[in-house]
């Protein structure tokens, strides 16, 4: 009954301080990848590709948190945390209000659109047979068959201090997240030092 009395700032940061100490206790903490020097010998070794449909302020935040995930290679072992990445969506970080699924309606919120991108990494790392240990599905389905741009189970919600997506590195080298965005398309490839085989389970 008290929690509706609390302000949703500090209902983050609690739920940040409860992730953390899991985390911890889980022993995941440990290995989260950070930004370093990474290896420029990594190949495109498997891509997917999504409709984007234009939106000058999801484009924005988009380039934002891409800027951040690029920068990040994941060593054998490691763990890829969206949210550890990209940090929070806030404007001073040069995010905007964009479209937003929010307890089951659609709101504009600050990082509006960055669901997309933790989509694609998902279903990229289902693919590559990496580890998933956190994932989120959508609370309610707000597409049709028709205006659907990735298959239906196949995505991947995240919100600041709530949901995150979190992906172990399983294969025998390091490996990054690349991403390019056209004008009605994005694709996100995956970094590695030599060829895998794609998920016959997919």
């Amino acid at each position: 009954m008290m929690r509706r009395f609390i302000p949703p700032y500090v209902k983050v940061r609690l739920n940040l301080l409860k992730s953390k100490v899991h985390d911890v206790l889980k022993g995941h903490y440990f290995y989260y990848a950070k930004a370093r020097k990474y290896n420029h010998d990594l190949i495109n070794v498997l891509s997917l590709e999504q409709e984007l449909k234009p939106n000058e302020a999801k484009i924005t935040n988009l380039l934002v948190a891409i800027k951040r995930i690029e920068s990040i290679q994941i060593n054998p072992n490691e763990i890829f945390s969206f949210w550890h990445v990209v940090g929070e969506p806030s404007q001073k970080k040069g995010f905007v209000k964009s479209r937003s699924l929010i307890r089951g309606k659609v709101e504009d919120s600050v990082g509006g659109g960055l669901c997309q991108l933790s989509g694609l990494i998902y279903y990229l790392s289902l693919y590559a047979s990496l580890e998933i240990i956190e994932r989120h599905s959508y609370s309610i389905d707000i597409y049709t068959d028709e205006t659907r741009f990735a298959p239906l189970g196949s995505d991947a919600t995240v919100a600041f201090g709530y949901k995150d997506l979190k992906i172990r590195n399983n294969l025998n080298g390091p490996i990054r997240f690349k991403f390019e965005l056209l004008e009605n398309e994005i694709i996100v490839s995956l970094m590695h030092a030599s060829v895998i085989q794609w998920s016959a389970t997919v």
